[in-house]
């Protein structure tokens, strides 16, 4: 992938069976969404680095590859965390350090009942957080909100 595009951060590993494959559809279609608005798909880890079909690739190989994509490849980071404490913070501070953009995409009750880490909040390269009630509630206000941000990707 040359040209530069949004990266989805989101949790997988550790989500149980089911809910991974949920996971997985609903990131695919956030990867949609910003192909949608911004006219170049956004780049998902699982469909290059599914932790199941890719076990092949070691820690070190995915670290340089993920570390490459959202430092030099990505024009901002949509974090997605559906799941308590599952790494992205790693992401997000390497688009902090390389001037990344970061827009959190998280359910209303995380934010409402304080279940969205203050540090990932509070972290310099947020510039939006986008509160959502389902995940077809998700995309729809992802796609109202991502033209705001045209900035982000428009210089591509």
């Amino acid at each position: 992938m040359n040209q530069k595009s949004a990266y989805i951060c989101c949790p997988l590993t550790e989500l149980p069976k089911a809910e991974q494959e949920e996971a997985k559809v609903f990131y695919s279609a956030i990867g949609d969404v910003v192909e949608e608005v911004t006219g170049t798909r956004g780049f998902v880890p699982h469909e290059h680095y599914d932790p199941i079909k890719n076990a092949d690739y070691t820690p070190q190989e995915i670290d340089a590859a993920e570390r490459a994509q959202v430092c030099t490849r990505s024009t901002f980071l949509i974090v997605v965390p559906i799941a308590p404490s599952w790494g992205g913070g790693i992401e997000v501070e390497m688009a902090n350090q390389n001037d990344v953009p970061v827009l959190i995409l998280c359910e209303r009750v995380k934010l409402e009942t304080r279940k969205l880490s203050r540090l990932l909040r509070g972290n310099p390269a947020v510039v939006q957080i986008i509160a959502y009630d389902s995940r077809e509630d998700a995309l729809e206000k992802l796609r109202a909100e991502l033209p705001k941000f045209g900035y982000l990707y428009s210089v591509v």
